[in-house]
C-alpha cells in the first residue's frame, strides 16, 4: 500500500519499506527512459539510511513499492571502469543489487550501472559494452577484488 501526496514542491510519499517520507521536488531524478524493465517509470529519489549503510535506494516517486539496493560499484571492484560514461564533478554512480530471500546470497549488475547527475538531477542507466562485466556478480563480505 502506498500513496503520494503533493502540497507546493513537496510530496509526502508512503511506502511499505521506509514509512512515510517527506521529498522536496530539488531531490528527485528524473529518469528519461527509466530504469531497464521499469522504462514506465521516471521519478525517482535516493535515499540514504544510515541503519543500512553502505546501502542507498532508488524509491520511484509514481510507485513507491518499486525500490532497487544501490551501491558503490567500487566497493565492489576496485578496479571498475565505465569509460568516458561517468562525469566525475556531476555524476555518482552506482549498481542495482539483487538480494535472495532464499539464501541471503547478493549479486550486483555491473553491466547496467546508473549514473546519477547531481547537478541536473538527472538519471539514467546504460548498459557497457565491455563483456567484461556481468549483470549478476556475486558480492562477498570483502568484494574488493
Amino acid at each position: 500500500m502506498f500513496f503520494i501526496m503533493e502540497s507546493g514542491n513537496q510530496r509526502k510519499i508512503t511506502s511499505s519499506q521506509f514509512g512515510e517520507i517527506i521529498v522536496t521536488d530539488d531531490l528527485i531524478f528524473d529518469f528519461t527512459n527509466g530504469i531497464l524493465g521499469f522504462e514506465h517509470l521516471n521519478q525517482f529519489v535516493l535515499i540514504s539510511d544510515e541503519d543500512t549503510e553502505p546501502f542507498k535506494w532508488l524509491l520511484s516517486i509514481e510507485n513507491p513499492e518499486i525500490v532497487f539496493p544501490l551501491l558503490n560499484p567500487w566497493q565492489i571492484d576496485i578496479n571498475y571502469d565505465i569509460g568516458n560514461e561517468f562525469n566525475q564533478e556531476k555524476d555518482a554512480v552506482m549498481v542495482i543489487v539483487t538480494l535472495s530471500d532464499e539464501d541471503g546470497s547478493m549479486s550486483a549488475n555491473m553491466k547496467a550501472p546508473i549514473i546519477l547527475d547531481v547537478i541536473e538531477q538527472k538519471g539514467k542507466q546504460i548498459i557497457l559494452p565491455s563483456d567484461k562485466y556481468s549483470t549478476n556478480l556475486i558480492i562477498t563480505k570483502k568484494s574488493n577484488q
